[in-house]
């Protein structure tokens, strides 16, 4: 293979990394933007961020006709359902990309002995760490609060 050949090669490589590197800005705009959303019981809808993390539960008409238990559990299969759906969205919006990387070239295929980089890549997971108000709990937020509390509190 020529000098010029390998350069052209490297040129159309990087030209198509530079891409991608736009591709994921874009992505992460757009990932930003989704949202889980699932109702059980058409009286409890629960709406989740692309991380799967809760970020409301609402309520619909004639809740206090269900027990606690039962408000317990459709908020759960809800959240599940709501995390599942954000996920659902999360791996379309990476799909194109995922196509796109596993069919670059590997620069040990351009030049003899380079190192394959692609196993350093971090996997296109799709997941990104909580945004910084999706704050998970601490034992401390949880320790010393009365389980009841919300039920008696709640107003409805």
């Amino acid at each position: 293979m020529s000098n010029e050949h390998v350069k052209a090669e490297m040129v159309q490589m990087l030209d198509e990394m530079r891409g991608q590197m736009r591709e994921v800005a874009r992505i992460q705009r757009a990932r930003a933007e989704i949202t889980g959303r699932a109702t059980v019981r058409k009286r409890v809808t629960v709406t989740t961020d692309a991380n799967g993390v809760v970020a409301e539960v609402r309520f619909g008409s004639g809740i206090a006709d269900l027990s606690y238990p039962e408000i317990a559990d459709a908020i759960v299969r809800a959240s599940e359902a709501a995390a599942a759906d954000a996920a659902r969205q999360v791996r379309e919006l990476m799909a194109p990309l995922q196509q796109r990387r596993t069919g670059m070239p590997s620069l040990s295929d351009l030049v003899e002995g380079a190192p394959d980089i692609r196993p350093m890549l971090p996997p296109l997971s799709g997941e990104l760490p909580p945004h910084q108000d999706s704050r998970q709990p601490s034992a401390e937020d949880t320790r010393d609060r009365d389980p009841g509390a919300m039920f008696r509190e709640s107003g409805w």
